[in-house]
């Protein structure tokens, strides 16, 4: 879907070279050229080869329930505002200093500041990797990426997150690293993870989001439960001025239910932060993988 963009499988377009010339242009050239660009040049070709704008499509038109017309202009905006965030990133990746508002960012100090391990939880609405470049945390955060990343862009993002106390750990694949993150857990640090997109259909927890039923990923939710881990989920969202907010909130589960109730808990607590954030920003839902059961 654009520069850098993800595929359904989790892979991202591009390369070194290509990364690298995005990254020197936008250390000279002003961000809204760049936007006007992708927005003329590059996604109407997206719309009409990506099979991510008809998952977008069936977004708006059956789950929100718009009209045709409303729904192809929805998609259209969708992906404007998607490949704005990933121009943002590579902005970062170049220096640039965005803008960002935080709401419950001292619920996030006082959970780092405790010596147990705690998760953090994202979603494929908004940017929440913008947040990951802007903050000093405390306890080393410890990021699930997919492990079929280009290594080039992986690199980018290591290098970004610089003093910030942030490292990635590879999953999905044969190689990841699963001892990492029991290490990081029992070294008290925190691990952080996307929970919409679904790398096992055998091992998911099925919940609500618009009143229809999705897919989220049983593993985050197992390992919170299992661990009896405290949860906060972290989003930021793009606003019309290009600035981000970016919103912590904790995620609550009774851990002292049976772990299959507490896990249909966590991932009901997840959709629910989803829908309230999706109700204020209906156009950033950027999951272009098919989650939904029906």
């Amino acid at each position: 879907m654009g520069l850098g963009a993800k595929r359904k499988e989790g892979t991202t377009y591009g390369n070194a070279r290509m990364f690298s010339m995005l990254i020197s242009l936008l250390k000279h050239v002003n961000i809204k050229v760049m936007y006007c660009f992708m927005s003329v040049c590059v996604i109407p070709v997206t719309l009409v080869l990506s099979p991510g704008a008809r998952i977008a499509y069936r977004y708006f038109r059956q789950k929100r329930g718009y009209g045709h017309w409303k729904s192809l202009k929805a998609t259209y905006k969708n992906h404007c505002i998607f490949g704005q965030t990933v121009i943002d990133k590579f902005a970062m990746y170049a220096g640039r200093k965005l803008q960002i508002t935080y709401h419950g960012d001292d619920i996030l100090k006082e959970m780092m500041s405790r010596p147990e391990p705690m998760l953090m939880l994202n979603a494929h609405i908004g940017c929440s990797e913008i947040v990951g470049y802007s903050l000093h945390l405390v306890k080393p955060c410890n990021i699930l990426v997919y492990g079929g990343e280009k290594q080039s862009l992986m690199s980018y993002r290591q290098a970004s997150f610089g003093d910030m106390n942030m490292k990635m750990i590879p999953v999905g694949i044969e190689t990841s690293h699963s001892e990492e993150i029991v290490e990081a857990l029992d070294n008290g640090e925190a691990v952080s993870a996307f929970v919409d997109r679904v790398m096992n259909k055998h091992k998911v927890v099925i919940s609500t989001i618009h009143g229809h039923q999705v897919n989220l990923a049983k593993g985050p939710l197992s390992l919170a439960t299992t661990r009896g881990l405290d949860v906060l989920m972290v989003s930021a969202m793009k606003e019309k001025d290009g600035s981000y907010t970016a919103y912590m909130t904790p995620l609550y589960y009774d851990k002292s239910l049976p772990r299959g109730e507490q896990r249909q808990q966590l991932a009901d607590a997840y959709t629910a932060e989803i829908e309230r954030l999706l109700d204020a920003y209906p156009l950033q839902w950027f999951n272009y993988s098919d989650i939904w059961v029906d």
